[in-house]
């Protein structure tokens, strides 16, 4: 089961991932027995995160029954059985009996959820006690022990109103631990079948015929209450006062509880003016009403009694509410399927009605069939209801085994059909197997006829994924088989038949090995198999050689199940009984059986009792429970369906009653890292020989990450790679192109790497290496036109002079100018502006503006000067004398190309012109109606390191601003940075880097001819000018 990096390949690059909260708890830890461990919290030190994949923009249903004093029972859709959640910490259990999970007879009146013919009251109403009924008796359930009780009466059960037990003639309460008998009065009242309408601990309302009575539980006395309510009346109970409303005309009759023969107070409210989707709720002196709006949900509103005033609470609710203590009322809703809650409604100081979240109620999710987990690569399985195939679908999760976990966003993988290996259950149980890529294996069957074929028509066959393309495949001539193990592109499988044998094959390769059937187990390229009672061999697929045969202390049989990861085996037998076999200790460890995955230093078993997952330190034998509740399959296993590990990154995946994947770090064995030897190349080139780096580490760690880190900003800004691994004993060697993991190439220039660690015996990871290196022939730089020798990553100034020649003025890096290309030739009265990579040359391109207003795009290339005779595209013919100004400040539309702003010189109007994928300019879009006041608009490039470009604005007092490209093809309001800036200055050029900081500087020269630099801060601002040159006075222009 191991999962070592195949031997033909590279290690593979991480997909980037997404940050998710996670959070770290604590976790009871319990000596080892077959017996369930208690539910509890995760150890300290690990995180558990959830990934949601809503499948419906409806909301789930959930539907409030009983709202006691500490917490509440709901029952939501797609959930079996009902639920109990504390108020106090949200904590939500099944409830359950000595026959598991309790769910109303199938058939009955309360069936389906939110049946208007299941009862008022027939689960409870006003108390921490549940009532189950059931043909002949009635089970109480107590949420705070979560024990039951049974009562049985000669009476016919009508309902459960606080602690006290509705018969039709008759109310029971416990005193003294004994149920004691009152009879309803007076004599022949009777509480028929479906006759109670509204409940809690101090009275019941129930009709008789078109009459509603008012039963107190303290007197047991039923009293006519109103007279014509109607044979469905719309009731409320207050804390004082009860009633019945008219949805039709808004009249609402009340009475006072303590006096419910007294006249009835008729209060006129305004009709909803729609029909109600649920019943309404009392709540101080507010009506809350369910309204129907059409949409699949509910509007909540509140009417005020005093003045019938509507108070919108919800746009969006359930329909369902119940009232509870305090005069408050249970209610659920949101803004969408992924924010609807169960929330409490209480009268608020001013007399309006607040709203309080309780309990998130989680989104329909399609059923997932299938998990793998392999190296931090997690592939889901789920059903697809309008196909007979499910889906699947891939994440990148990142871990150091402890506190931190994430996992990237989630990229759709090949659609399956597996067999399922668990008869009577739809599932596509997974293999992980991530090498490269997630290879993740499954069994399925075809037709093997035609020629050389066995004829068979179900033959089997085993299929690692390969998205997108072409699946690899092993395929025996058999059938009715099974899969025993996937490790790292090998494989062992059990044929089925009257003759079965025992296969092992190595995907791309074919088949290794056949004998006869025997518990085997796979550590990458190693094959464990029993030989014996009691003893255990090892063989090399490598090198097809024994390895080793040992005596297993504590092994009593010869093992029908084996699992093998990292220095670790498990064995089971026959008769139950099992463990894990230290191979470096040469010890053995009893553990629990069962459904059983192992990891690298642990087992975790599927505890189908509690229906959660246990772990077991393989070291210590300390066992806790790792999770909350999984998703019930009736199966005695469910391994890979619902649940699996990953052995090498200590992680552990599920799926809950909801269809949620979760995933948990366990802890086990995480640590620090330095290193003793880096061997690293310090040139790469995108496209040619790869860059190499190979680190020599202190001790084995759990996972790694490289980093590399472009110091210069690319057409999208800042490029960094990360490369991410899992377990390796000692060494990290990375082969990297120069690409982002998009394969677009890095920026010219320096770049960084770093690599961090987790080992054994930390809390996390810690820098092992850093370096830097040069990456040439990469993506352009902001005006990098080239050096001696080649694209540089710094900034050049390109100038034109008197004579007509445009050169390019070559950065040095220490923040000036040196070695210099010139191109003759130009009329003086051209306007030369340096752009970016129009042309997807790799090179930065120069728009030249011509005396006739022509605008064209040339194309130089790299390192070469730009003349009259460069290659070029027209943009326009005529017409660009208009702008007195052009300038580039890089991308600001946020799709990795440049873009040009102008300013009509008639009218001051600014506009941008983005830049298009096929190497031309788009139509204008005005920015701003006049930008006259502003003597010098310089494109200045990203300057604050969002990866947009960024404009500087001088005006005729001589204050210098800042707009922030914001991505959108907009800037951002403008933010001053200085006054009284540059009155001396006819020129100032965004020209890149040029002090190899990775940061945007400003060149500007002063009528005398003085060069100074402004070095960026890379916050969006820059420091004292420093003189750089003299006598620069001689050219027309700088740009």
């Amino acid at each position: 089961m191991g999962r070592h990096a195949p031997r033909r390949r590279g290690i593979a690059a991480a997909v980037s991932s997404f940050a998710v909260a996670v959070a770290a708890v604590s976790v009871a830890v319990l000596p080892e027995s077959g017996a369930s461990a208690d539910p509890a919290a995760p150890a300290a030190g690990t995180t558990e995160i959830t990934l949601t994949d809503p499948a419906s923009t409806q909301p789930r249903s959930d539907q409030p029954l009983v709202a006691g004093p500490s917490g509440f029972l709901h029952r939501q859709s797609g959930i079996p059985g009902f639920l109990w959640t504390d108020y106090s910490d949200g904590t939500t259990v099944t409830v359950r009996t000595a026959d598991g999970v309790y769910t109303p007879a199938a058939g009955g009146s309360c069936a389906t959820l939110g049946s208007s013919l299941c009862p008022t009251a027939w689960y409870g109403t006003d108390a921490d006690l549940v009532a189950l009924p059931s043909a002949g008796s009635v089970t109480l359930w107590d949420p705070a022990t979560r024990t039951t009780s049974e009562f049985t009466s000669d009476q016919p059960y009508r309902g459960l109103a606080g602690r006290t037990v509705v018969t039709e003639k008759a109310l029971y309460d416990r005193v003294d631990g004994a149920w004691r008998s009152r009879a309803v009065t007076p004599a022949g009242t009777r509480v028929t079948s479906g006759m109670i309408t509204a409940a809690d601990a101090h009275g019941v309302l129930f009709r008789v015929a078109t009459d509603l009575y008012y039963l107190d539980l303290d007197t047991a006395v039923a009293t006519k209450a109103f007279s014509g309510s109607g044979s469905r009346p719309v009731t409320v109970l207050g804390d004082d006062r009860f009633g019945w409303y008219e949805p039709g005309s808004g009249d609402l009759h009340l009475k006072p509880r303590t006096d419910p023969g007294a006249d009835e107070q008729v209060i006129d409210l305004p009709s909803p003016g729609t029909v109600l989707d649920g019943a309404p709720v009392l709540v101080g002196d507010r009506l809350l009403l369910p309204r129907h709006t059409g949409t699949g949900t509910s509007e909540l509103t509140a009417v005020s009694l005093r003045d019938g005033t509507t108070q919108t609470l919800l746009a969006k609710a359930g329909k369902y509410a119940v009232r509870a203590a305090g005069g408050s009322a249970l209610v659920t809703g949101g803004t969408e399927a992924g924010d609807w809650w169960v929330r409490r409604a209480t009268r608020a100081a001013d007399g309006t009605v607040a709203l309080e979240k309780l309990t998130q109620v989680p989104a329909v999710e399609n059923a997932k069939t299938g998990l793998a987990l392999s190296r931090g690569g997690l592939r889901i399985a789920e059903d697809d209801p309008k196909s007979t195939m499910d889906t699947t679908s891939l994440r990148t999760l990142a871990t150091n085994g402890g506190t931190q976990l994430s996992a990237s966003a989630p990229q759709a993988g090949d659609r399956i059909a597996p067999v399922c290996p668990y008869a009577g259950a739809d599932c596509s149980v997974l293999w992980g197997n991530t090498g490269e890529e997630p290879r993740d294996v499954h069994l399925t069957t075809f037709y093997d006829g035609g020629d050389g074929g066995t004829g068979l028509g179900d033959a089997d066959r085993l299929v690692a994924m390969n998205d997108g393309s072409s699946d690899s495949t092993l395929e025996f001539r058999t059938e009715g088989g099974t899969i025993v193990d996937v490790s790292d592109d090998y494989a062992v499988y059990d044929s089925g038949g009257a003759s079965p044998a025992q296969y092992v094959g190595e995907f791309g390769q074919g088949q290794k090995l056949k004998r006869s059937v025997r518990a085997a187990a796979l550590n990458g390229s190693t094959l464990w198999s029993a030989a014996g009672t009691g003893r255990l061999s090892s063989y090399s697929l490598t090198e097809n050689r024994a390895l080793a045969t040992v005596t297993v202390p504590g092994l009593g049989c010869v093992p029908s199940e084996l699992q093998a990861a990292g220095r670790w085996v498990y064995w089971a037998c026959g008769d139950g009984t099992a463990g894990v076999y230290d191979t470096r200790a040469d010890t053995s460890r009893a553990v629990a059986g069962g459904d059983v995955l192992l990891g690298d230093g642990f087992t975790v078993r599927h505890d189908h009792t509690a229906g959660t997952l246990v772990l077991t330190d393989a070291a210590t034998g300390a066992v806790r429970a790792l999770t909350g509740e999984v998703a019930d399959t009736g199966l005695a296993k469910d391994r890979r369906f619902k649940w699996t590990v990953d052995e090498y990154t200590g992680l552990v995946a599920w799926t809950d009653p909801y269809e949620r994947t979760h995933l948990a770090t366990t802890g086990i064995a995480p640590s620090a890292v330095t290193s003793f030897e880096t061997q690293t190349d310090s040139y790469v080139q995108p496209g040619s020989t790869p860059y190499w780096t190979q680190v020599l580490l202190s001790r084995p760690v759990t996972s790694w990450s490289l980093t590399f880190t472009s110091v210069q900003s690319g057409p999208a800004g800042k490029a960094t790679r990360t490369f991410t691994g899992g377990a390796t004993r000692a060494q990290v060697s990375v082969s990297w192109n120069g690409k982002a993991a998009d394969g677009t190439p890095f920026p010219n220039g320096a770049y960084t790497w770093s690599l961090r660690a987790t080992g054994i015996g930390t809390g996390g990871p810690a820098t092992a290496a850093s370096g830097t290196g040069f990456l040439g022939r990469g993506s352009a730089v902001r005006h990098d036109f080239g050096s001696p020798d080649g694209p540089d990553g710094r900034g050049d100034l390109l100038t034109l002079n008197s004579s007509g020649g445009l050169t390019f003025q070559f950065g040095t890096g220490t923040g000036k100018f040196g070695s210099k290309i010139s191109g003759s030739g130009w009329a003086t009265s051209v306007r030369a502006i340096p752009f970016g990579d129009l042309s997807g040359d790799r090179c930065n391109d120069v728009l030249v503006r011509l005396s006739s207003g022509a605008l064209r795009l040339y194309k130089p290339g790299c390192g070469r000067a730009v003349t009259p005779k460069t290659s070029y595209t027209t943009l326009a013919s005529s017409g660009w004398t208009q702008y007195d100004l052009l300038t580039s400040p890089g991308d600001v539309t946020g799709d990795g190309r440049p873009d040009l702003v102008t300013r009509t010189a008639s009218t001051g109007t600014v506009h941008l012109h983005k830049g298009t994928s096929t190497g031309k300019l788009a139509a204008r879009v005005k920015l701003y109606d006049n930008w006259k006041g502003y003597k010098k608009v310089i494109g200045a490039g990203d300057l604050n390191g969002d990866g947009i470009g960024d404009l500087l604005a001088q005006d005729k007092a001589n204050t210098l601003y800042r707009y922030d490209g914001r991505g959108n093809g907009t800037f951002a309001a403008r933010v001053k940075l200085f006054t009284a800036w540059g009155g001396s200055y006819d020129a100032v050029v965004g020209v890149g880097d040029i002090t190899d900081d990775g940061k945007a500087d400003l060149v500007s020269r002063d009528t005398s001819g003085n060069l100074y630099r402004n070095s960026g801060d890379g916050k969006g601002s820059f420091g004292a000018r420093t003189k750089i040159a003299t006598g620069w006075g001689g050219y027309k222009s700088l740009s």
